[in-house]
């Protein structure tokens, strides 16, 4: 099955516009697929860490998935962990956090339909863009 997500930026150093990405992924993708059609929708590049996590604000790190070498060495669950193996969430709710520098956080939001998968498309895609990249006004200036 295929999972639509809305991936909404919602804070950051440098925050002060609207970005939202539209995002079909297969539910047996992992947080590695998931991170990289992120960094592809939003410009980003590899160069900073990023994490995802579950909480139940933007500020609460209760679950973790990263890489074990970054900042949560002993409370990192996997990022080879599966998209359907975290939902249902429950009463938490799912983050992306990219650059603990600029703090770029990301709120996650599936939709409670889910998709049949379509053999005329590769996954995960881009559905849709709303808003400038995160940093496009930095290079723009």
């Amino acid at each position: 099955m295929i999972y639509r997500l809305t991936v909404e930026c919602i804070d950051g150093w440098h925050y002060d516009h609207e970005t939202i990405r539209i995002i079909d992924i297969d539910e047996s993708e992992t947080m590695y697929a998931l991170f990289d059609i992120i960094r592809e929708a939003n410009g980003f590049g590899f160069d900073h860490s990023h994490l995802f996590y579950l909480g139940r604000t933007p500020q609460n790190k209760k679950i973790i998935f990263g890489n074990k070498e970054d900042y949560y060495p002993n409370e990192c669950r996997p990022y080879n962990s599966t998209l359907s193996s975290i939902y249902p969430l429950g009463n938490l709710k799912f983050y992306f956090l990219y650059d603990f520098g600029d703090q770029w956080i990301f709120q996650i939001k599936k939709s409670r339909k889910l998709l049949e998968a379509d053999p005329d498309f590769k996954y995960p895609k881009i559905v849709e863009k709303i808003g400038e990249d995160p940093e496009a006004h930095l290079y723009n200036a």
